[in-house]
Formats: C-alpha cells, sequence, structure tokens
C-alpha cells in the first residue's frame, strides 16, 4: 500500500498523479498548527491510523479523512458563477465540474471499504508552551490487511500564535440558527439543537473567530403590529457562546433595504415601515429598549457589538445614520459593526467592514479614516467574483489563507465573512455552488464547514487554511512590530493586491518558515 504527501495549502483531487514525497514534514510555531495530506489507492478493507511519537513526546495529533465535494459551476470573471470555461480558466484551478477533496471527517474510529480513493488528513497542533525543537514519529495507515508506515518529522518554532482571547486579528463568520434544523433533523430550540450549536460554536472558535453573531429579536405582535420582542433565543445562544469561550457577542441585524439602492431601510419583522419614520423610531425604540435589558441582565457589557444593517450603500448611507443614532440612545457604549459599501459613515458605524475590493477601491479614504484611529475590518464573499481573494473552492486553496496576510500588509484588525454554515440547496457534498436570488454562489461560499454526523460540524481544508491565515497574521504582526519594513517585503513575496497572489502553497510554506526564522532572530537580537 502506497501513500504519497501533500501541502495543507494545495488542493486534492479524486484523480490527482502520486507525488515524489512519502515522508511527512511539518512546521508549525507554538499555539499553532501544520498539515499534511496523504494519498492512497481505493478504499477496499477497514481503515485505521495512529501517529505514535519516538519517546512518546510530541505535540497533539488530529487525523481526519478527506472526502471530496463537487463543484458544479466554476466562478466567474464578474458575477457569481459561469459555465464558460474560457472566461475564468486563468483564474480558476479546474474546469467544472469536477471534485475536490474539502471535507474532513474526524478519522475517530475505523472507517468501513466503500470503494472510493483513500485521502487523510494529518493535522499537528503545539500548545503555547511546547518545547520547541525536533520531534519524530510513525503514522502508521493499516487498510484491511494492508500496512503503510510514514516518518513524521515536526518543527516546533519558538514564535508563539496567543489565544484567541488575546490576539490581535478579530474575527466574525455569520452562523445559520436554520441550519441544524435543515441539514440535521433537530427541532429548533430543543436541547440536541442547543447541543449541536455548542459544537458549532466550538468550531467557530477553533477556526479562531472572536465575535460570536447572535439571531435579533422576534417580534411579538398583537392586533397585527409589533407590541414587542421575544429575545429568550438570542439569549440562550449568547450564553452558550460565552459558556463555550467567545469573547465577544454580536447582536444579530435588524433592518434590510428591498434593493441595494433603496435609500430607505426597513426593520426586519416589518417591511413596509421604514426606520427614519416616526413608525419606524417608535418600534425600533422598543426593540433597543427590549435589548437593552436583555444585556443588562446577562452581565454583557463590554462584550458585545450590534449589527444594524448588512452593506449600506452610498444610496441610504444617511438612512443608516438615522439608524445608529437609534440605537446609540438605547445601547450607550456597545460598538456598531457592520459590512460597509461606503466611506460616508463617519459616526455610524464603530467597526468598519469593507469588502476586499471595496477596501482597494477606495483606499486613500478608508486609510485616512484607519490613521485617525477607527477600527478596520475586511470581509470576502461571491461578490466581486473573478480572482480575487476568496475561500472559494476553484481558487487555489492557499488564497483561503494568504487573504489574512493581506489583512496584515494593510493593517486592518479583523475579519469577517457571511457563510458559516449556510448549506443552501439539495446536496452540497455534489453541488457545491449554492442557489442565491436565481443564480449560483461560488463553490463553498455559503459554507467553511459540512453537517457532520450527531449534529456535529465538519471541518474543511478551507477551514484549515483560514484557521493557519489566522495564526499567520498574529506573528505577521509580531513582525511588524519588530521589523516592520522586512515584515511587508515577507508579505510581498506571496500577494501584494487581493488580485495579485501567489497561487502556489509551496510559495505559502516557504514564507511562513522565513516569518519563523526572522521572529527568530528578532529574539536573539533582543
Amino acid at each position: 500500500m502506497h501513500f504519497s504527501v501533500f501541502s495543507d495549502a494545495e488542493w486534492l483531487y479524486p484523480d490527482s498523479a502520486h507525488s515524489a514525497l512519502s515522508g511527512i514534514s511539518l512546521h508549525l510555531p507554538r499555539g499553532g498548527h501544520d498539515g499534511a495530506q496523504l494519498l492512497g489507492g481505493i478504499l477496499s478493507g477497514t481503515l485505521s491510523a495512529v501517529l505514535r511519537w519516538d519517546g512518546g513526546r510530541g505535540p497533539a495529533v488530529r487525523l481526519y479523512r478527506l472526502l471530496p465535494v463537487g463543484v458544479n459551476e466554476n466562478t466567474s470573471p464578474t458575477l457569481m458563477t459561469t459555465t464558460d470555461y474560457e472566461s475564468c480558466r486563468e483564474f480558476v484551478t479546474r474546469k467544472a465540474p469536477f471534485e475536490v477533496f474539502d471535507a474532513l471527517k474526524p478519522l475517530t474510529e475505523p472507517e468501513m471499504p466503500d470503494g472510493t480513493r483513500l485521502a487523510l488528513y494529518l493535522c499537528a497542533e503545539a500548545a503555547a508552551d511546547e518545547t520547541p525543537g525536533e520531534y519524530s514519529g510513525t503514522l502508521t495507515v493499516t487498510v484491511g490487511a494492508d500496512k503503510a508506515e510514514l516518518s513524521v518529522r515536526c518543527t516546533v518554532h519558538a514564535p508563539v500564535v496567543p489565544p484567541p482571547a488575546q490576539a490581535r486579528l478579530s474575527m466574525l463568520n455569520f452562523f445559520d440558527y436554520d441550519g441544524p434544523v435543515r441539514q440535521h433533523g433537530l427541532v429548533r430550540g430543543g436541547a440536541d439543537y442547543w447541543q449541536a450549536f455548542r459544537s458549532y460554536v466550538r468550531a467557530q472558535l477553533d477556526m479562531r473567530c472572536t465575535h460570536i453573531l447572535l439571531p435579533p429579536g422576534e417580534a411579538v405582535y398583537r392586533d397585527g403590529a409589533p407590541a414587542g420582542f421575544d429575545f429568550s433565543f438570542a439569549q440562550q445562544a449568547g450564553r452558550i457562546a460565552l459558556e463555550e469561550g467567545a469573547a465577544f457577542l454580536c447582536g444579530g441585524h435588524v433592518a434590510h433595504w428591498h434593493e441595494w439602492d433603496d435609500s430607505e431601510y426597513y426593520p426586519n419583522w416589518d417591511s413596509t415601515t421604514g426606520v427614519s419614520t416616526p413608525q419606524g423610531y417608535l418600534q425600533l425604540r422598543l426593540y433597543f429598549s427590549q435589548w437593552a435589558q436583555v444585556i443588562r441582565a446577562n452581565g454583557w457589557q463590554g462584550r458585545i457589538t450590534q449589527a444594524l444593517a448588512d452593506e449600506p450603500q452610498t444610496h441610504n448611507d444617511k438612512t443608516y445614520r438615522v439608524l445608529a443614532a437609534i440605537c446609540r440612545k438605547f445601547l450607550p457604549g456597545v460598538p456598531i459593526l457592520d459590512a460597509v459599501e461606503t466611506t460616508d459613515l463617519g459616526g455610524g458605524v464603530d467597526i468598519w467592514v469593507p469588502k476586499q475590493d471595496t477596501y482597494e477601491k477606495w483606499r486613500e479614504e478608508y486609510t485616512a479614516l484607519q490613521a485617525a484611529g477607527e477600527e478596520m475590518w475586511f470581509y470576502t464573499c461571491a461578490f466581486p467574483a473573478g480572482p480575487a481573494m476568496n475561500r472559494s473552492m476553484d481558487l487555489p486553496l492557499a488564497v483561503s489563507r494568504t487573504v489574512l496576510w493581506m489583512g496584515a500588509l494593510y493593517r486592518l484588525s479583523g475579519f469577517l465573512h457571511w457563510g458559516f454554515n449556510y448549506y443552501i440547496g439539495e446536496d452540497i457534498w455534489h453541488g457545491a455552488c449554492c442557489p442565491h436570488k436565481g443564480a449560483l454562489l461560488p463553490a463553498g461560499d455559503a459554507h467553511i464547514v459540512y453537517p457532520g454526523k450527531d449534529g456535529r460540524p465538519w471541518r474543511s481544508m478551507r477551514f484549515e487554511a483560514q484557521r493557519a491565515g489566522a495564526e499567520d497574521y498574529e506573528l505577521l504582526m509580531q513582525a511588524v512590530d519588530a521589523a516592520p519594513g522586512e515584515a511587508d517585503a515577507l508579505v510581498r513575496t506571496v500577494c501584494t493586491t487581493f488580485r495579485s497572489y501567489a497561487r502556489s502553497g509551496t510559495a505559502v510554506a516557504a514564507a511562513r518558515l522565513r516569518l519563523f526564522h526572522l521572529l527568530e532572530e528578532v529574539a536573539r537580537n533582543g
């Protein structure tokens, strides 16, 4: 039985040829991780795998079975997806439809034969107080009567990635609270539902999310009009998130526009009453007053932010300011956090989150805001598509990681993505391009985890790449503090803009190793 080894920053496919590598070599910082993918033959017997470190000492290890996922269309050069491969061949990895190993099923018990090609992912995680140095061991993979042994060499480097609670990079991924109902068959609000939610929160925290998005309050109607709001669901979600170790919560969005170029916003519960009308004010007054009571009763002051309305545009920035003013009156001291599509929201938003291309389009204006002391994150989503950095499954896997290197280069302090677990469509295993308003989202844009067994999410290779990028960000910012010119030059060896980047995972791995050496040199020189 033969296995070959691949980087964790390169896509692996069911039809991939074997590599020349048969030994596993890992480099990881303390408090961080590194991984490798293994490709074998057809699984024809019961599978089990175990790693034993020489002398019984070494970093913690997780083992996963890699499962293929179908990409049904390619990312379009301009918007959503396309079936015209010639229009996108310069920036996508393969012509759709194709399958790619993205889903990670924990290898916690023997796997039975299923006739598909065997691929594994090995992930080593060093504790913050792990002793730096070289560790070696043997990975034994058994398939039926066959056995393969692969050597594992692991270098733990001295630099330390701080835990998320002490991180420089903030992160928020939107959570779909109906997802566990659709994909796991759970009753919303039942005991099994909340247990599943805990698992999803843990996954978000493992990906180094610092903020957990809560659902908004639910309107209670009397005589057809909202008479109050029920925050019991949001309260339970917030309590669980904090129990699991979340640093911050984020109150759910309360308003929306009908079309992106509308000048008015409307409360979620009333699509006919504008927020800038007297009646809109009274409804929002009631909402925020009751939400403020929940925040105080739970002692969440200082640990909660508030989202108001996703993606305010130049067409509705004045109405957004009205909405923000109402929020501030009843939630004093609660920072307002939103994805934004304009620079003209000063005083209306505390945590700016422009999209990656929006930031570069108006970089001079956003940089001026940063220089003035405004907090600036960034986000990615289905737009603008094309080669713009995103975690789509037909873009290079390395991009899911280096998008956060660009965050370090631009000194952006947080990252947001809307799609943690939005399992949209009939079959995300064979159609990763989920439907949206009559079109399809780029593959994987709606989700970075998969519905596993017992209400638990399964990670993806993009999940691993994003958390690796978050770890890299922390080390890059340490390098920026000590040697900003050298740190920026290092980033530019793999990416210079959100559209100009190295496609090779090998280039990223080499730059990461140079980052370790730079930090070690800085430490030696005091």
